[in-house]
């Protein structure tokens, strides 16, 4: 890009109006042998902003007529867009009667360079279309999928040419995470920047920052320090964990043994979906959604019974909501069809297991169940995660484990269901509730960062977690009934 000495000049010129700890990073984009700039991190670090400022100084300096490209995922209105912070660089910087602002487009005056608006999801094609960019800008960059990435980047085919990824982490698992942050390929620049590098921001700012630090140490991290879902402190699974586990009973040459289990996570609203989760001869054999309402309960209860009977397996449902009647229903499949499969009430918001014992089979001084997790849900998840950390280890690590703490997927699940799957158990993080564990609220996850339920994930944890001893007594006190 714009590397002479003059234009180098003119970039230190007026620094003061743009962050300052960014202009090492700027300099090396622009002045350097740059492909890709991402720039990440957390809410009101200044991204936004002053890659606005920076890309208007630098049009502004640029003797030659340049096409900036300006996308992000969804965009309505020319207002949703980047349009207004270019406008408000523009008057930040002093440099109206540089530029005239159009109603969809921004053109210097002098060079005719001209910044260009588009939403990804309904301009694609246009976007696939476009030619002769010089820079790219991509706002929101997390929800860029690989299909979008493959489709966009040859915009920027020009020599010199630039393009700009901005987000906030969002999943470990997303693709702009994975391919540009975790593996960053060559000539792109990568530099994350947090709240503590603003210098514009307002006191107000900072004290509602540090209230939801004090109250809310995930969604903090997460929100304002831009730590990815899936790799906080508090997160309960962990991602590289659970990639250990794909055929680790394989990888650690160890049979495991235990009864064939389909977890089964009910919908319980419009946008819910049902899931099934099949564990069969101690391994995950496969995972299952489909989008379901609540007048479909019956018939995906049949659909799990005849799942459950072709593979002997014994149901373990979720009976938070309408899973409370799928009890019911296996039991008239049975009654009418003469079988016998069984099924276990798996009360996610009901009393732990084993309530007297330690928390941790294998420290003896770890706090009780009772004491440590505020219900049945909480110590499936804290279960299976213990399980998983310890596969890994063996896996990774070369450390001793015993086989029924070995937890495997197979790889015949499929690359894109594991993916799916493993994102699902790395979004939810430890909440305390009367001074014990439980997962962060399904109703919180979607209301602060839209992310969607994790039926998957319910279904794996309610097959993984199975009291036999008390399954044993409901049917001993269902067959006394009847």
């Amino acid at each position: 890009m714009a590397r002479s000495a003059a234009q180098r000049k003119e970039l230190d010129a007026s620094t003061h109006l743009t962050n300052p700890a960014l202009f090492d990073f700027w300099e090396q984009v622009f002045l350097g042998e740059v492909d890709t700039a991402v720039l990440h991190g957390g809410r009101s670090s200044s991204k936004t902003r002053d890659t606005a400022c920076q890309l208007i100084r630098l049009i502004d300096h640029v003797p030659v007529r340049m096409r900036v490209l300006c996308i992000r995922r969804f965009q309505n209105r020319i207002q949703e867009s980047v349009y207004t912070e270019l406008k408000w660089a523009i008057a930040h910087l002093g440099l109206s009667d540089r530029y005239e602002v159009q109603k969809t487009t921004i053109i210097h005056r002098a060079t005719g360079s001209e910044f260009i608006f588009y939403g990804i999801e309904r301009n694609l094609e246009d976007i696939k279309g476009t030619s002769d960019i010089d820079i790219l800008w991509v706002e929101e960059a997390e929800k860029l999928t690989e299909d979008q990435w493959i489709v966009i980047a040859p915009t920027i085919r020009k020599e010199d040419s630039l393009a700009i990824l901005l987000f906030n982490p969002k999943l470990v698992t997303d693709y702009v995470w994975k391919n540009f942050v975790i593996n960053t390929p060559d000539h792109c620049l990568v530099r994350k920047i947090d709240y503590t590098e603003n210098p514009f921001l307002s006191q107000k700012a900072l004290r509602d920052i540090a209230l939801m630090r004090d109250r809310d140490p995930e969604t903090f991290q997460h929100i304002y320090e831009g730590v990815p879902l899936g790799d906080g402190e508090l997160s309960i699974f962990k991602r590289r964990w659970l990639d250990a586990c794909v055929d680790a009973d394989r990888i650690l040459d160890v049979s495991i043994t235990g009864r064939n289990v389909i977890g089964f996570d009910p919908a319980d609203d419009g946008e819910d979906k049902s899931a099934t989760a099949d564990k069969i001869d101690g391994v995950f054999a496969d995972v299952e959604d489909w989008s379901s309402g609540k007048d479909e309960l019956v018939q995906n209860a049949k659909k799990v019974w005849a799942k459950a009977r072709h593979r002997g397996a014994l149901v373990s449902y979720d009976t938070i909501g309408i899973g409370a009647f799928v009890g019911g229903y296996i039991d008239e499949q049975n009654e009418a069809n003469g079988a016998s499969v069984e099924h276990y009430a798996f009360h996610a918001g009901g009393a732990v297991m084993d309530p007297d014992k330690p928390s941790d089979p294998d420290n003896s001084n770890s706090p009780l169940n009772r004491n440590e997790y505020l219900n049945l849900k909480a110590q499936g998840w804290a279960n299976t995660a213990r399980k998983a950390m310890l596969t890994f280890n063996a896996v990774v690590r070369g450390q001793s484990i015993k086989p029924e703490d070995v937890l495997s997927f197979s790889a015949d699940i499929g690359a894109e269901k594991l993916d799916a799957l493993f994102t699902e158990m790395c979004v939810p993080w430890w909440v305390e509730t009367e001074g014990k564990k439980r997962v962060v609220p399904k109703v919180k996850l979607k209301k602060d960062l839209g992310v969607k339920s994790h039926n998957l994930a319910d279904a794996v944890i309610a097959a993984d977690n199975v009291n036999v001893v008390s399954t044993a007594v409901a049917m001993f006190l269902r067959n006394r009934h009847q």
